[in-house]
């Protein structure tokens, strides 16, 4: 089994939606962790690292919008993008998603192939940027 290309961390607190993503991404070499809550993928990124996080915002307890907060207050944890993948699709949701420093807002339900694309788009810029970094 060939080795994963990226990590993502999904925060999704719908069984059926978080094992589609999982699914979705693993054919396309991505590893995907699936976790249920804010509070709970805040306590994983102090030991795991991701090359992406997709955020729902409607989750129990602390919302989505207030883990990306905390996210982009985190030096260390800052510079991770984020993508909004949520059935709030409100106007003001896109707009707080986009002053918080996320990259994208995918609503749901999703296209499974636009899923796909705009996240492995966002996967590989991220490459292009750390392959600039390193040549600089």
């Amino acid at each position: 089994m060939k080795k994963p290309a990226h990590r993502v961390l999904a925060v999704e607190d719908h069984p059926a939606v978080g094992e589609l993503m999982r699914l979705a991404l693993s054919r396309s070499l991505i590893q995907a962790t699936i976790i249920t809550s804010g509070e709970e993928a805040l306590a994983h990124l102090t030991t795991e690292t991701y090359d992406l996080i997709l955020l729902d915002i409607s989750l129990p307890g602390m919302s989505g919008i207030e883990v990306c907060r905390k996210l982009k207050a985190d030096s260390r944890l800052r510079r991770i993008p984020v993508i909004f993948v949520s059935g709030e699709s409100g106007i003001e949701y896109k707009r707080e998603a986009r002053l918080l420093g996320a990259v994208d807002f995918i609503e749901k339900p999703f296209v499974l192939l636009d899923f796909l694309s705009r996240v492995l788009g966002h996967l590989n810029m991220g490459m292009k940027g750390e392959r600039q970094l390193h040549h600089s």
